[in-house]
């Protein structure tokens, strides 16, 4: 089921798989889509089918293969065999061909074993469909040359939670800065999940656009696979970070569940070293699932008596929930603005010290309308180096020994 043309080449029409160590076939009742599929991924080498109950019947156990699903097959009804076949065959990955791909069609597919999802009609370029069937056959291969037995177990990421009570305090800054610091300078994978289901801001703090989300995470994580999970979090170039953010449509966060939070960061730790959260600035079910779960709770307040007195009653209610506890850690923004209100009387007020005060800057918000991290954007400036600086306290407890090269903007 190689891929070559009937001579024994390569077909120039795939340029993004070459010699592969992995199969293609194209499923498709239609047999006029099933033969364009069949000349636009291989030519006549490769093997096509019309039912999915005929790929699963001539199947080679063990061998990696990618299954190209035609448009047919993106329904309820096409979806349905989908599960069994990949139960039945795990070496068998799914990339589904659509006329069109809305959310709740990409959830459907998810759900049901499809690795990933492409639009393709007759006018589109297929460089995108060549892209999904090399990732998702990299992802047979290495599944199945996956180590077992005594391999050594890799210790499970640490999560960071970044909370307050109150909304404009600059946790979300805090947060993408954070997460970009440490991946600057982590050798495992950072990512950061933005939990503010309805109105999180992490994708725009970014500059990325949300092309996956938690919503499609929710979707798959019923498949127990961190391979797709990583596959679903985007990355930021600037920084390597890995990035899942928030659903585009705030009326579908009712959809996600706590559990299906807790399942998603707990899948991301297999293969993350550090995991940052940002959270909703409310008590809710998910809230506190995440706060227990959390490693670290970064509670972060302004310098003004509504952030504050907010803070208060959040500790004195997680308090009463035995919640948090030794993990809190509090993150005074805008520590030296002159506001008639000094730092001690802060820490005196919520019986915490500011181990982590966060300077006013100028700098923090230019940075926000350009859509770049100010450690990035301006890491010699006051709030960067403070950002920086409660990255290197984590990785220093993490007994992380970083790279020289790698400590450019120490204070």
């Amino acid at each position: 089921m190689k891929l070559m043309e009937s001579d024994g080449s390569t077909p120039s029409t795939f340029p993004a798989l070459g010699d592969t160590a992995y199969d293609v076939v194209v499923v498709e009742p239609d047999a006029l889509r099933r033969s364009k599929l069949v000349m636009l991924v291989g030519g006549k080498g490769s093997r096509s089918f019309e039912s999915v109950a005929a790929l699963a019947e001539a199947a080679t156990s063990g061998t990696p293969t990618v299954a190209v699903f035609g448009p047919s097959l993106a329904d309820d009804e096409g979806f349905g065999p989908v599960a069994a076949l990949t139960d039945d065959h795990p070496e068998v990955g799914v990339v589904l061909v659509a006329d069109q791909l809305t959310t709740a069609l990409l959830q459907k597919a998810l759900r049901s074993g499809v690795r990933d999802a492409v639009v393709l009609s007759d006018d589109d370029d297929p460089e995108e469909l060549f892209t999904a069937i090399a990732r998702v056959g990299s992802w047979m291969v290495a599944l199945g040359t996956r180590p077992v037995g005594n391999a050594p177990a890799i210790a499970p990421g640490k999560v960071i939670v970044c909370f307050s009570t109150k909304g404009g305090v600059g946790k979300s800054v805090l947060s993408t800065n954070l997460a970009v610091a440490l991946a600057q300078r982590s050798e495992r994978p950072v990512a950061i999940v933005d939990a503010d289901l309805q109105f999180g801001d992490v994708a725009v703090l970014l500059g990325v656009t949300p092309e996956r989300t938690v919503m499609d995470a929710a979707a798959a994580i019923h498949h127990d696979d961190p391979e797709l999970m990583r596959a679903l979090v985007m990355k930021h170039e600037a920084s390597g970070l890995l990035v899942l953010p928030a659903p585009v449509e705030p009326s579908t966060a009712d959809q996600i569940r706590p559990e299906d939070m807790l399942a998603i960061v707990n899948s991301m730790r297999n293969f993350c070293g550090t995991i940052v959260i940002d959270m909703p600035p409310r008590f809710d079910d998910m809230v506190l699932a995440l706060l227990e779960i959390a490693d670290e709770v970064l509670l972060v307040a302004s310098m003004d008596i509504p952030s504050i007195k907010n803070l208060k009653v959040g500790m004195q209610t997680l308090d009463l929930l035995s919640l948090a506890g030794p993990k809190l850690r509090l993150v005074l923004n805008r520590a030296n603005a002159r506001v008639k209100l000094d730092v001690k009387d802060v820490e005196k007020a919520l019986g915490l010290d500011a181990q982590f005060p966060i300077p006013s800057d100028i700098a923090v918000p230019q940075a926000v309308n350009r859509g770049v991290p100010v450690v990035l954007d301006n890491p010699r400036s006051p709030s960067a180096r403070a950002f920086e600086d409660i990255a290197t306290q984590f990785l220093a407890e993490a007994g992380v020994e970083e790279p020289g090269k790698r400590r450019r903007f120490s204070r």
